[in-house]
């Protein structure tokens, strides 16, 4: 009788002290993240000033604002996303991650801001993305070879020497992708000088 008193009130104790420590954990969780919650709702109402004062708040929480900030990318508010964005890159390589993540979610808005948002992180994302190119679903491979592509020269480099390592499965990929990135740039240079030379048209004509 005695050995199941003591084990009731051990059980019981126990069970106390859980749901205490649960209770507790999620109090404190809920209290930590108000003041970001309350600036992720500023991204999307209020003046431009207040959303400006919002995504200042939200870096310098840092980390802990991260995924929160990810979350906006699938509400279709572009002028959030864009401020979302703008955080992300501030509080810079912990949103790297979480981004890339994003990029096999399958929501077309997330899958869109995430790649852009990469793209303008440059060297900062490029090990990443190429490791996405390497391991990603398909559609998340195609996004990620697109945020390098973007990235432009900064992540040749890298792709060099995934192509050296002498892993044939992935060098039709990254052969592919170092193409793309030069012909782009080709592209923009011809588009570049098209404009320049139209320009010092008109100012002769005139």
């Amino acid at each position: 009788m005695i050995n199941m008193n003591f084990r009731f009130t051990a059980i019981f104790c126990v069970t106390v002290l859980a749901l205490f420590v649960c209770l507790s954990g999620c109090t404190g969780t809920e209290d930590a993240n108000t003041p970001i919650s309350e600036n992720i709702s500023s991204l999307f109402s209020g003046t431009s000033d207040d959303k400006k004062k919002a995504t200042e708040n939200l870096i310098a929480e840092g980390e802990p604002a991260v995924i929160p900030l990810t979350k906006v990318f699938s509400k279709g508010d572009q002028t959030a996303s864009t401020w979302a964005a703008v955080a992300l890159l501030y509080i810079g390589e912990p949103s790297v991650d979480p981004l890339i993540r994003l990029l096999s979610s399958g929501d077309d808005e997330e899958t869109k801001w995430a790649g852009n948002t990469l793209s303008a992180f440059g060297t900062t994302a490029v090990p990443a993305l190429i490791e996405e190119v390497k391991t990603g679903t398909k559609n998340s491979k195609e996004l990620a070879a697109i945020a390098l592509i973007k990235i432009g020269e900064p992540a040749v480099p890298l792709l060099q020497y995934e192509l050296n390592l002498g892993d044939n499965k992935y060098s039709d990929e990254f052969s592919s992708i170092i193409q793309s990135i030069y012909a782009t740039k080709g592209l923009q240079e011809r588009i570049e000088n098209e404009t320049i030379q139209k320009e010092n048209g008109s100012l002769t004509e005139e």
